[in-house]
């Protein structure tokens, strides 16, 4: 089974406008640095993991179907593609409660609903739902937004964590450790150098998650130009990944 990471970066991306760091301007004459905003596609289950403002280039690149969308919260770089989604008339959003009315908003503001069946499952956190595939969606510490999220996603015999964008308080969240334990793939956030209290993971705190739930790979994702050179991070994280944008994994 394979999972693409469609998009490797945060909020502003890489390069950022206006900005010469050494990422900005690594990625300005060498596409491969490039990161656009945050997204998942999983092609078993033709599954889109937040649809981020880069949306619409994505699918350019993926073009295949998209039946099942999740959202991990809806701060604008993991939400604001959704009305891209329009090419659809069927989809079935997952979400929390609090997360899908963003969702519906922007379908309602910007794409429609009278010649749209957009389906909406909200997900309380912290059990187990089947929808031919199983999933659990666990709450993670992101200030300032109100609810945030992570997902693990069982598709048959492999599983997939999914941290989304989370503070390094998840080390000492034990049941949503013990849930993705032994994942086939961890996605984890990676966005700087060093973990913000109740927003993001650093690079430590990311490898430490990779140990602690011992998944048989891990890639860390949501890189921001801030963050050490590709490269550098690669040396840092070994045995596990640092995403690319388009990037395929095989479980």
């Amino acid at each position: 089974m394979e999972v693409v990471i469609l998009g490797s970066g945060v909020y502003s991306g890489t390069p950022k406008p206006l900005c010469n760091c050494e990422n900005c301007s690594k990625a300005r004459k060498f596409p491969l640095y490039r990161r656009t905003r945050f997204s998942i596609y999983i092609p078993k289950i033709r599954a889109l993991i937040d649809p981020s403002p880069d949306l619409h280039y994505h699918l350019e690149h993926l073009n295949e179907r998209i039946e099942h969308v999740f959202i991990t919260h809806a701060h604008f770089d993991h939400i604001g593609g959704l009305p891209e989604l329009q090419i659809f008339k069927h989809i079935r959003l997952y979400g929390h409660p609090k997360t899908l009315q963003v969702a519906r908003y922007l379908q309602k503001r910007f794409v429609g609903e009278s010649r749209w069946r957009w389906e909406y499952f909200p997900l309380e956190f912290s059990r187990w739902y089947d929808f031919g595939f199983r999933v659990y969606h666990f709450k993670v510490p992101h200030q300032p937004i109100e609810v945030a999220g992570g997902f693990i996603i069982k598709i048959g015999s492999k599983k997939i964590a999914i941290t989304g964008d989370t503070g390094p308080e998840i080390l000492n969240d034990s049941r949503a450790l013990e849930e993705m334990k032994g994942a086939d793939l961890l996605v984890a956030d990676m966005t700087h150098k060093h973990s913000i209290p109740q927003a993001h993971l650093g690079v430590d705190d990311a490898i430490k998650l990779a140990q602690t739930v011992k998944p048989k790979k891990a890639v860390f994702a949501h890189i921001s130009h801030a963050n050490y050179p590709h490269e550098e991070l690669e040396e840092m994280v070994k045995p596990y990944m640092v995403a690319r944008d388009f990037m395929h994994i095989n479980i």
